[in-house]
């Protein structure tokens, strides 16, 4: 970050409790996101949400999805027993978004259906592991390559400075222990810091116990498809993160990371106990449906951080990582063949393995330039990733004791991507007026094989890409700046959309020659702050070429048929503002009075059918009122948030979403310096309610009160340092 002042200041302190203890009003956000380097959130030409670990452990997240509910134009999103499968910025969702936790990007989401037997997400991630999570809210691969088409989640985990409080030889210990209703979750995370001399480690280790997350409860408690609670589930998870840095001189740094998910969740799958019927005639009944999940993600890291300015840059920091992620899913039922359809009665697992393993470098290089009238912060560098993409699936006969292999729908595959990207941070007029420039080359590819669940060659398919941005802020005074960007995104089709094929029941037709998805972003916006208040109005207007969409190819051979194909455009527009006022200095309130205003609207559409976007949420508004005492010994924080109806689905069959509002509150209390008690009360009014991505595929005939979000519910957590 080139500079620090008052321009830079932002008065988001009301949000953590720990921010608050700062004996200053106003302090500078620091984004990283934006442009890969440090940057005040003021010197930004593009709308950037973020979320401290602060405001994590104040609002008590239980997972990413809790993490963000509170951040206007975006979510996370769920896939029911497979937790949460992704993210939604302004309207995208899924592959089209990237997630990258410490410059490592994430498995790119799969799910092939089939009764959602089999899946994996880039969710493997320990909320108490993070010291922010970031949000790109526009297209953003010219810093970030493919699959930034709609946006970046970027997610740091903390390092041993963000524990240890001296410059000195420290140790620092801490215990966190929380327990969240909606689910029955008691969660232990204990952490270690230490300096000595020239080393810093750190050791983060945390386990959970829980059940599966509630339903409203006033369901059927019932087997079979018409079920409302939730199935009964037992689920556990364990992390462990470790670091450690060692400074070999005043140039060099040197790091090593380790890190492991291990997510376990077992259900009695209550609602997959039903009859599949073939026409009027019963064809297949699922009966003591289960489900055996298990989700692994191991992350191994080196990174060199080389400060020594000279022609060529003044710092360089490289790493490499090695990452897999596996996904076991386990599915037994025993199965009643009416027909002869599979040829079998018994029961029966369909065991469903994936894994995802990568190698991954980069390297970044900074250099600072001043010219009589100008100053340039120049990024630039390079990005290689190599993943093996491969899927084991057996199908295992109980009652004869015989196994056979199962289709995979999809091929192993190779899949490889590099890029390389320049950066122009540059600030003229004394300072206030930042331009920001860049400009990136990516090229993918896939490459399938077949095997005994796959067994259709494929060819494989390439793509490539130019991509840029470009963006301004101009500074009118210390209080007030404008600011506007046009930047640019692409997403390589996933292997997923290239080669899926599937006969059973319905046909779904590959079409190995779909092209990247492109898309185009503009945004302006204004932003203001004093003393006493901060706030950001921005409008965007995306647009979205060669959209990978399905397509209905109509009946084949007495089956429904299907593939994707390339949209001709697809565009999503809307506003966003924001807005936190401290009300004891701006209106003479309480001393430690405050309030948060946050609303977002977006609208999309398919310009070629002319149809809505199911994946555009409805307008949505959170207005917080919160109070924290002058010692920031105690205080609390009311949000209540208002979600308009949405009945505007591409299907005209989709049930129609009732708008609603819910309130949740949180409070904590600090006896002493190193001691915090935080509770929370959510969904205070007990109002039974669904969200959007709940109801995006559901018509009148579904059993919705089984995709029903939780009723009142309510957690605590206890946090101690030494």
């Amino acid at each position: 970050m080139y500079k620090k002042t008052l321009l830079s200041a932002s008065i988001i302190i009301a949000l953590s409790p720990s921010a608050m203890a700062e004996s200053v009003a106003t302090f500078d956000e620091v984004v990283v996101s934006a442009t890969r380097t440090e940057q005040s959130k003021q010197d930004v030409s593009a709308s950037i949400e973020s979320v401290s670990s602060d405001e994590l452990e104040s609002s008590i997240a239980n997972d990413l999805e809790d993490a963000l509910k509170y951040t206007p134009g975006v979510d996370a999103t769920t896939a029911g027993r497979f937790g949460i499968s992704g993210f939604n910025i302004r309207g995208m969702d899924g592959d089209r978004v990237k997630v990258i936790v410490d410059g490592v990007t994430q498995t790119t989401p799969f799910n092939p259906g089939g009764g959602a037997t089999q899946a994996i997400y880039p969710n493997a991630i320990e909320l108490d592991t993070l010291k922010s999570i970031e949000i790109n809210k526009g297209p953003s691969s010219s810093l970030y390559g493919s699959d930034a088409l709609g946006g970046a989640v970027v997610m740091q985990t903390k390092d041993p400075e963000d524990i240890l409080r001296t410059e000195g030889n420290e140790h620092r210990f801490g215990i966190k222990s929380s327990y969240r209703s909606v689910d029955e979750q008691f969660k232990n995370t204990l952490t270690w810091a230490m300096r000595q001399g020239k080393l810093e480690t750190l050791l983060i280790g945390t386990y959970s116990e829980g059940k599966e997350t509630q339903t409203y409860g006033d369901g059927a408690d019932i087997s079979g498809e018409d079920r409302g609670l939730e199935n009964p589930a037992e689920k556990d998870l364990n992390n462990i993160l470790a670091k450690a840095y060692y400074q070999l001189n005043e140039t060099n740094r040197l790091g090593l990371v380790f890190e492991r998910y291990n997510y376990n969740y077992d259900e009695r799958s209550l609602d997959g106990d039903y009859t599949m019927y073939f026409g009027p005639m019963p064809g297949l009944t699922y009966d003591n449906s289960r489900a055996q999940d298990e989700n692994t993600r191991t992350r191994i890291g080196f990174n060199h951080e080389y400060t020594a300015p000279n022609a060529a840059f003044d710092s360089l920091l490289w790493s490499v990582d090695y990452q897999v992620t596996e996904s076991s899913n386990a599915n037994f039922a025993t199965l009643t063949d009416h027909m002869g359809y599979v040829g079998y009665n018994g029961d029966r697992t369909r065991l469903r393995e994936a894994e995802d393993k990568s190698i991954q470098l980069d390297a970044q290089l900074d250099k600072l330039v001043e010219f009589d009238s100008s100053v340039h912060e120049f990024t630039y560098g390079f990005n290689y990733k190599g993943t093996d993409f491969s899927l084991n699936n057996t199908d295992i006969f109980h009652d004869n004791g015989t196994t056979s292999p199962g289709t995979t729908t999809i091929p192993d595959a190779k899949v490889t991507e590099w890029g390389i990207f320049l950066q122009d941070n540059a600030f003229f007029l004394n300072e206030t007026l930042v331009l920001n420039a860049g400009i990136r080359y990516d090229s993918f590819e896939a490459d399938p094989s077949t095997d005994d669940g796959f067994t259709t060659p494929k060819d494989k398919n390439s793509n490539d890409a130019f991509t840029g941005k470009l963006g301004a802020v101009y500074h009118f005074n210390q209080s007030l700046s404008t600011f506007a960007q046009v930047s640019q995104g692409f997403k390589a089709p996933t292997v997923e959309q290239l080669y899926y094929e599937y006969e059973t029941g319905s046909i779904f037709v590959p079409n190995p020659d779909l092209e990247a998805e492109k898309s185009t972003s503009y945004e302006i916006g204004f932003r203001g702050q004093n003393n006493n208040a901060q706030f950001e109005l921005v409008g965007f207007f995306n647009d979205y070429d060669d959209f990978i969409d399905s397509e209905d190819l109509g009946t084949v051979n007495g089956k429904e048929s299907y593939t994707v194909v390339n949209r001709d455009a697809v565009e999503i527009k809307g506003a966003e503002f924001s807005s936190t006022i401290l009300l004891d200095g701006a209106f003479d309130a309480p001393t430690g009075t405050y309030t948060k205003l946050s609303i977002a609207y977006a609208e999309g559409k398919d310009k070629t059918t002319g149809k809505s976007l199911d994946s555009v949420a409805p307008l949505t508004g959170i207005f917080g009122l919160g109070y924290d005492n002058v010692e920031y010994k105690f205080g609390a924080l009311a949000n209540l948030t208002m979600v308009a109806g949405k009945d505007d689905w591409a299907d005209e069959d989709n049930v129609g979403l009732s708008g609603y509002g819910i309130l949740d509150l949180t409070a904590y209390y600090r006896p002493v310096t190193d001691l915090t008690l935080r509770a929370g009360l959510f969904n205070a009014f007990d109002k039974k309610y669904w969200t959007y991505n709940d109801l995006r595929d559901k018509d009148s005939e579904d059993n919705l009160d089984f995709y029903s979000q939780p009723g009142r519910n309510w957690g605590v957590s206890l946090d101690y340092e030494f």
